[in-house]
């Protein structure tokens, strides 16, 4: 039926001053089980049907404005509403409570068309809402059943994380008493520049990146008596060739004691940053949906960054891992250890993505810079990809694209991502297709 035929049957039977309804917000129309014999139009505000034997809060339908009601009651044969139709908002409601069957036959047809309409229109209608509610619904008891995993999760990592937190308690501890005692003898038995070496691998680790620890090596080519093991640590603790002229002049076996004591100094600073994150990792898991409250506003990036490349050296010691660190970036406000966190997640999901598919020259690169007024981190590998459909899908609990999952049966890793990264008032992207996966972190600068 046309616009203009609709509006003038809507003047002819619903416009009678005296068949009107004003109801206010909240105003019960109809009582389910009521007997009703008038049709409903509601000329300004919103209304609602619910089944009171079930619940209040859930109505069955909604109609506004040009919609009817009572059509149900109105149409059948016992004339019941079998719905409570209340008012959402002040509404003004006008009514026809006549026979269609009793009017001359043309207005009988006429009106008789319009009320098929009608009813035709309410079906759809009401089968659209029931839809919509039904969805509703199904995203609520996702919520609610994702809620009762979390507090699951929650309880098993209390438990955990108490036992584990004993022996990274201890073994804190142990590397403190080992790196004083060993500074002890070293300052009784031995000159300070040797001394200085063994303290720059606690403080610092490894200071130079792998191209340069490959130049000072090709730099030693003089050095008949290195072999090729001392070297490397000398390298790696970014002895120049003058340096150690100096050193091997006098005693050429000052340069084997200078390399194993610089590595005993590295490999206690590499156990003091594991053994600190992995209290950040257990604090975090147990505090799933928690913020973590140890923040700084002047946390380095590239410094968290290089943080988790030490921790999991020993999973990428068969993947060419670059790391382009843009050196002027400025400080955010962070929880460092939850950063780390994020770093170790993806570059360990990237790096078994690449050892599980045995991939030809696998890679990883890290890269940070400034994009526009945000830090950028990006974790790019060279492995099969994310298909396109699970995109989307990658940052949900449970989900993992490993085949058989993670061994303890929760694919937690990305949501533990996307977690921290919200918390740090961050974005999170994921771009995939063959042979190129980046995850690009976005995090605030502190002004």
């Amino acid at each position: 039926m046309n616009s203009e035929r609709h509006d003038s049957i809507i003047r002819k039977y619903f416009s009678d001053k005296d068949k009107e309804l004003r109801l206010k917000s909240g105003d019960i129309l109809l009582k389910q089980y009521e007997l009703n014999d008038r049709l409903f139009y509601i000329q300004e505000g919103k209304l609602c049907g619910f089944l009171p034997d079930k619940s209040l809060h859930e109505p069955v339908f909604e109609a506004e404005a040009q919609g009817f009601v009572g059509v149900y009651s109105f149409f059948s044969a016992d004339s019941v509403s079998y719905s409570h139709v209340v008012a959402e908002q002040d509404s003004i409601i006008k009514y026809f409570d006549g026979d269609p069957f009793k009017l001359p036959e043309q207005d009988a047809q006429e009106l008789l068309s319009f009320l098929f309409s009608i009813v035709v229109g309410e079906l759809r209608h009401r089968q659209h809402f029931a839809g919509k509610m039904a969805h509703e619904r199904q995203e609520t008891l996702q919520k609610l059943i994702q809620s009762e995993k979390m507090v699951t999760l929650g309880q098993m990592a209390a438990g955990l994380a108490h036992e584990l937190n004993n022996s990274i308690a201890s073994l804190s501890s142990n590397l403190g008493q080992i790196k004083e005692t060993i500074g002890r003898f070293l300052a009784t038995n031995e000159s300070k520049q040797i001394q200085s070496y063994f303290q720059s691998g606690v403080d610092d680790g490894q200071k130079v990146s792998s191209a340069e620890a490959r130049d000072l090596r090709r730099s030693y080519g003089k050095f008949d008596h290195l072999n090729k093991k001392t070297a490397k640590k000398l390298s790696r603790a970014g002895v120049a060739s003058s340096e150690l002229e100096k050193i091997t002049k006098k005693d050429k076996e000052q340069a084997t004691k200078i390399a194993e004591l610089w590595e005993l100094g590295y490999l206690i600073h590499d156990m003091q940053i594991a053994s600190n994150q992995a209290a950040h990792v257990i604090q975090s898991v147990k505090s799933v949906g928690v913020a973590n409250q140890s923040w700084s506003k002047d946390v380095d990036v590239n410094k968290t960054v290089s943080e988790a490349l030490v921790i999991l050296r020993s999973l990428t010691k068969n993947i060419d891992v670059e790391s382009e660190c843009d050196p002027d970036i400025p400080l955010t406000e962070a929880c460092s250890g939850e950063l780390v966190q994020v770093w170790i997640n993806l570059i360990k999901n990237a790096a078994e993505s690449l050892n599980a598919s045995s991939a030809v020259d696998p890679k990883i690169s890290i890269k940070t810079g400034l994009s526009g007024k945000r830090i950028c981190v990006s974790v790019i590998d060279s492995g099969p990809g994310i298909p396109q459909d699970l995109n989307e899908k990658v940052f949900q609990p449970n989900f993992t694209t490993k085949v058989g999952g993670l061994s303890f049966g929760l694919g937690l890793g990305l949501t533990i991502v996307k977690r921290i990264v919200n918390e740090h008032n961050g974005s999170i992207e994921v771009e995939s297709k063959p042979g190129r996966t980046e995850f690009k972190i976005y995090l605030p600068v502190v002004h």
